[in-house]
């Protein structure tokens, strides 16, 4: 074989959509194809990529250590959606947390985590339930992680979305509802990691508006996973010409689309700041998020 023949090595941009089974941080955890065919009673388990769910603990580990070892409070981990159960078993296999409570509206999702965890051989308290200021005493939490659903879509395909995709469609309306009642459960000097992909405008992501209206007492750092794109060209790319109404009207009133990883920090701060991350991407950018929300949005189109 010439050296022009020679096939160029697959490259490496960690957990794809497709895959059912992936490993890193000392875990192994099985998830869903994007693909997979779902009902609401059959819901799929949300799949591992590099810029989400590794990049979430790569950037938020070290926060969540500190706030587990100093923060005074019960439970030392509340995983809200907990899906696969990634964070948990994250948590679980890497910091000193023993208390940790997961919890999911899936019943499918709480058997896949509660597999994930027995074959990682790990001890987490899973609980089939919606969040709600039920889940946890008042001020009980050291570290709250949220994965909350946020893919755009029109609200004539809503039922036909992944649960966990579903988000409203302007992908910020579970979210909302998450803070509210986390701001009951965050102890004092507590952390909220999460993961968002959050429209904008005038240079900032709607989340750095309404979070701190939600999370009293608190200070936001989030960091632009990717650079910020135009939400018209992120819609177009997903829907291309279906729903161009719905498509126009979320353009036009928010012009700029945001993909970020952030800490709600309760010290009574009161800044939102923005950082500058160092985790690898492997390569991923915009046009594999697009393509992972075309897989979603595929969903409702059927």
């Amino acid at each position: 074989m010439s050296k022009g023949d020679e096939m160029e090595p697959k490259r490496d941009t960690g957990p794809s959509m497709f895959d059912m089974k992936s490993k890193f941080g000392g875990v192994v955890v099985y998830t869903d194809p994007v693909n997979r065919e779902r009902t609401d009673s059959s819901d799929n388990v949300m799949s591992l990529l590099q810029e989400e769910q590794v990049f979430w603990w790569e950037f938020s580990k070290d926060s969540i250590e500190w706030a587990i070892n100093t923060v005074k409070a019960e439970i030392d981990f509340l995983d809200v959606g907990t899906g696969s159960g990634v964070f948990s078993l994250l948590i679980a296999k890497n910091t000193n947390a023993k208390n940790i409570r997961a919890i999911d509206k899936s019943a499918r999702a709480i058997e896949v985590a509660k597999r994930n965890a027995h074959i990682n051989d790990l001890n987490i308290d899973f609980r089939h339930e919606p969040y709600s200021e039920h889940t946890a005493a008042r001020r009980s939490c050291k570290v709250i992680g949220f994965n909350p659903p946020y893919h755009l879509y029109p609200s004539e395909i809503e039922d036909k979305m992944p649960q966990h995709a579903r988000g409203g469609t302007d992908g910020q309306g579970v979210f909302k509802e998450q803070l509210t009642i986390a701001d009951r459960h965050l102890a004092d000097s507590g952390i909220i990691a999460f993961n968002q992909m959050c429209l904008g405008r005038n240079g900032a992501p709607e989340f750095a508006r309404y979070i701190p209206e939600l999370v009293k007492e608190t200070s936001l750092a989030y960091t632009n996973i990717l650079p910020p794109m135009a939400t018209g060209e992120f819609l177009r790319g997903v829907y291309g010409d279906a729903f161009l109404e719905y498509q126009t009207q979320t353009a036009n009133a928010f012009p700029e689309l945001y993909y970020c990883n952030g800490i709600i920090s309760r010290d009574n701060g009161g800044k939102v700041v923005v950082i500058k991350h160092t985790v690898p991407l492997k390569g991923r950018t915009w046009a594999d998020r697009i393509e992972l929300h075309r897989q979603v949005a595929l969903h409702g189109l059927k």
